[in-house]
């Protein structure tokens, strides 16, 4: 008699709109959502885009489905993407994350997380990409400006702790050797007390330029003070550093701080296995050592 009470389930007739109205959702979330979001087809061209990634690229809808994604990736970035890519559909990965750029329409850069994930069909064949994009270019530019030193355009210490760390993380497990060179100018107080701190100024990126000059690529370079800078050298052949530092020592003394003054600058090197278990701190103290033996030595200006 309870049960008699209750209204017999019926059935859910009211249910047909309901795959309709999923859809329209599913609409509104894509073309209004607050990131970027494309639909990708195996051979990079564009399906569908939304909104927010138009105004991040600055392509049009049109030009962007008209096209694939290579076309609008930096060079630099396209391998790294590619590569990615080829995961996802050879292998079991079902998603990929990675920092890159976008060619804007007006020839501008965009800085944009891309996360990546593999949609496929009921037969297990790849059916297509659903992208997912934030501009993290304002984010970038925060980073960068707070690892930089602003007079040289150098990376400061915190930036160059950063490199390094992540360089000792990259050779872990390995023996293949880094170097770590110590720089100091020599008198440089001289320069400020009796030509003035904007020649001293002057005189310091004249030494960031030169140590940029002699550095080859995938080196680090750091004012990490006044008058101090630190270069990391990870692919430098031990035997090759001495020659390396002649060669700074060279570039130091054609800058001309007045008439017959020439900068010189105290120099130590340490070169050590990249997976020497020694904190970075003591790596750097070790050079900051060398660099006070050869001030000993007499290299320092009188």
């Amino acid at each position: 008699m309870f049960e008699s009470a209750i209204p017999a389930r019926q059935p859910r007739s009211r249910s047909a709109p309901a795959a309709p109205a999923a859809h329209d959702r599913f609409r509104a979330t894509f073309h209004h959502a607050p990131v970027g979001i494309a639909h990708v087809a195996p051979d990079g061209r564009f399906i569908d885009v939304n909104v927010q990634f138009v105004e991040i690229t600055g392509h049009s809808r049109e030009a962007l489905l008209a096209d694939g994604f290579q076309r609008i990736t930096h060079p630099d970035d396209l391998e790294t993407d590619m590569v990615q890519v080829t995961r996802l559909l050879s292998g079991p990965a079902s998603r990929y994350r990675m920092e890159k750029r976008y060619i804007r329409a007006d020839g501008g850069i965009v800085w944009v997380t891309l996360t990546v994930a593999l949609i496929r069909d009921a037969a297990g064949e790849p059916a297509y990409f659903i992208s997912v994009i934030e501009d993290i270019t304002e984010m970038r530019r925060a980073r960068h400006e707070a690892t930089r030193d602003p007079l040289t355009g150098l990376l400061n210490r915190r930036g160059f702790d950063e490199r390094l760390e992540r360089a000792r993380a990259q050779a872990s497990g390995s023996r293949t050797p880094f170097t770590l060179v110590y720089l100091d100018l020599d008198s440089f107080k001289r320069i400020n007390d009796l030509l003035g701190h904007a020649r001293g100024d002057t005189c310091l990126v004249e030494v960031a330029r030169a140590l940029s000059a002699a550095a080859a690529p995938g080196d680090r370079i750091a004012r990490i003070g006044g008058d101090e800078f630190v270069l990391l050298l990870p692919s430098i052949d031990p035997a090759q550093v001495p020659g390396f530092l002649d060669r700074l020592r060279t570039a130091l003394n054609r800058i001309e701080v007045a008439p017959d003054w020439r900068v010189q600058g105290s120099l130590g090197a340490v070169t050590v296995a990249g997976d020497d278990p020694r904190p970075s701190t003591a790596l750097l103290q070790l050079a900051d050592a060398e660099m006070f033996i050869d001030k000993r030595n007499g290299r320092e200006s009188r």
